[in-house]
């Protein structure tokens, strides 16, 4: 599985605001804000980049996780990215 993680570096929290996302199989990107609690998918195909990432995030231009993936299989990946975005430094 192919991941990122990064700090945007605004103040969401006393660590900032901490995301790790992957790239799933149709080109999407599924990601995870550790500091705001919020899961998403992009709404189309998007590079794995912190850029193109934060964009689609910015411009609302994401769909609820919930509907995108079967149950177990999200919440796997949402495990494994939560614990990789904790470990961001601010």
């Amino acid at each position: 599985m192919k991941t990122i993680s990064f700090n945007t570096g605004r103040s969401y929290s006393a660590d900032g605001q901490r995301i790790a996302a992957t790239q799933l199989e149709c080109g999407r990107v599924l990601f995870v804000d550790v500091d705001r609690r919020l899961q998403y998918v992009t709404a189309a195909p998007c590079e794995l980049t912190q850029t193109a990432i934060m964009r689609f995030y910015d411009y609302n231009s994401t769909t609820d996780a919930y509907g995108m993936l079967d149950y177990q299989i999200r919440q796997s990946l949402v495990a494994k990215l939560e614990a990789l975005a904790k470990g961001v430094q601010p």
